[in-house]
């Protein structure tokens, strides 16, 4: 038996910190995480406040999503 596929809504909510704007994944009301430039890099901030540099926005984007299917439990 197949299961269903669902569609989830992924919110990018921009935020202005300490004069830097950041970019936050939100999953309905759950937060994925952050993602602060860095000069020339992104760096990827999980809920658990871990830190992972990445090299471009969009790979930030996919780490932050694989860490949340990862962890999640249903």
């Amino acid at each position: 038996m197949s299961k269903k596929e669902k569609n989830i809504e992924v919110v990018e909510e921009e935020k202005s910190l300490n004069g830097q704007t950041i970019l936050e994944l939100k999953i309905a009301e759950k937060i994925l995480g952050q993602i602060i430039p860095d000069g020339q890099r992104f760096q990827a901030v999980f809920p658990d406040k871990s830190i992972f540099r990445t090299v471009s926005q969009k790979e930030a984007v996919n780490l932050l999503l694989r860490n949340y299917h990862l962890h999640r439990l249903d």
